[in-house]
């Protein structure tokens, strides 16, 4: 297998345009266009898809040359125009390996997104979100709202930037799912290598769910530990009024001791390598911490899920 070198670009994810209203992406490009039709450039030609309106992929055809051309749209596609000088510095490092490829070549783009791109008479491209089929979930377990896509969140009860999505970000996710644009579900990937009592955290969060109190148990979990102090799983039970001697039970006799266990199987197999990670329907979330984005990939989410059916 030949190798290539690596692709790792970032950008300002709050600027971020898949997902956005593809005005945005028009305007970006200096270019008026509609989606759907091939919009002609100065030296090739450039096409967007959406969702609901919102800028879903965009695909790019010119010169095998045309490499500033073609950094132009990039950045135009994901807002940032400080990816042209890494992507082109890339393809002129990769385009002898790329045109030998029978195959489109796939790599990614950033935390979220897919590049996926060919070079033989022309060059082209294609940019679109990273997404995940359902099968690749396991079955929900703690679900917040009733109806719209389901957004999936990774994470860890220690992790710092956990904490502070669950104290910041999720009680404006919780509008959401109390208005029906969404849903919200919790799955554990506890950072053993990192946070040691991660993995009993889960499970002490697994056991008060045995009780119907999963997430009065998550928010207080995460509010303690954000104070930067140990806490007592069993005492932090009792005050939110579990049956004590159920829940110690529980605890250690390691009950959920499976359940966590593949959860964090299925966050590897999914390539995750932090916390936290977050999918809204099968697309992974650029920024968890862009409260805005995730009103707007649950609406691509199920324009998706609409086009299928």
């Amino acid at each position: 297998m030949r190798k290539f070198l690596a692709l790792t670009l970032f950008f300002g994810l709050a600027l971020a345009e898949i997902a956005a209203p593809v005005e945005r992406f028009f305007d970006h490009l200096e270019k008026p266009g509609v989606a759907g039709q091939p919009i002609k450039l100065e030296r090739g030609y450039v096409q967007v898809e959406t969702l609901g309106d919102l800028l879903y992929k965009v695909r790019y055809i010119g010169p095998k040359d045309a490499v500033d051309e073609a950094a132009r749209v990039l950045a135009a596609t994901v807002g940032d125009d400080g990816i042209q000088g890494p992507f082109k510095s890339w393809y002129r490092g990769n385009r002898s390996l790329i045109e030998q490829q029978k195959r489109p070549v796939r790599v990614g783009l950033g935390p979220a997104y897919v590049l996926e791109i060919q070079v033989k008479d022309d060059l082209r491209f294609e940019v679109s979100p990273f997404e995940v089929p359902e099968s690749a979930f396991g079955e929900p377990r703690h679900v917040l709202g009733e109806k719209g896509p389901l957004v999936r969140e990774y994470s860890d009860f220690y992790c710092p930037y956990c904490q502070r999505l669950a104290l910041t970000v999720l009680p404006e996710v919780k509008k959401l799912a109390k208005k029906g644009v969404l849903r919200f579900e919790y799955r554990h990937f506890p950072l053993i290598e990192i946070h040691a009592d991660a993995f009993q955290a889960a499970e002490a969060s697994e056991c008060a769910a045995d009780q119907g109190k999963f997430w009065p148990y998550h928010d207080r979990l995460f509010a303690e530990l954000q104070k930067g102090q140990g806490v007592n799983y069993v005492a932090l039970a009792q005050e939110l009024g579990l049956d004590v001697k159920a829940f110690r039970s529980c605890l250690e006799g390691e009950k959920h001791r499976d359940v966590v266990k593949a959860m964090r199987a299925e966050a590897e197999s999914l390539g995750l390598e932090g916390t936290p990670t977050v999918f809204v329907g099968p697309f992974k979330l650029p920024n968890p911490f862009d409260v805005d984005a995730y009103a707007r990939y649950a609406r691509m989410a199920e324009a998706l899920g609409q086009k299928g059916k």
